[in-house]
């Protein structure tokens, strides 16, 4: 997935970018090993972390308090949950063509839970 795509995803999805691409490093001195953007929807923020390999990773805080590792089960996204714990959950980007999809989908679960909050 190129870097515009990517952009395009999270805004047809409702989200916004917050800090464009920069460049990210394993120690000072040494050469860039990643490319992040940082961006916020209502209900989430995080960063998108494209490796110089090509592999795609996003992190997704949520902006209410509640632990992700208890609610993957529930989650259906066609993107692979590397790590959930807490607010913060970071998935590995396997469908690309899906990315916009899971980002939406999020969106509703969330607002879903503040809405079941509320009841």
């Amino acid at each position: 997935m190129v870097f515009d795509d990517i952009v395009k995803a999270l805004t047809e999805s409702g989200c916004k970018v917050t800090q464009d691409w920069y460049e990210v490093y394993e120690r000072p001195g040494r050469p860039a090993f990643a490319k992040e953007l940082l961006y916020s929807c209502n209900e989430f923020w995080g960063k998108v972390h494209v490796r110089k390999e090509g592999d795609v990773y996003i992190q997704v805080i949520s902006k209410d308090v509640f632990n992700w590792k208890d609610r993957v089960a529930e989650l259906r996204l066609s993107n692979h949950i590397e790590d959930a714990a807490g607010g913060l959950m970071w998935l590995y980007v396997t469908n690309q063509e899906k990315l916009k999809e899971d980002l939406q989908f999020l969106s509703k679960y969330i607002q879903g839970l503040k809405q079941g909050k509320k009841s």
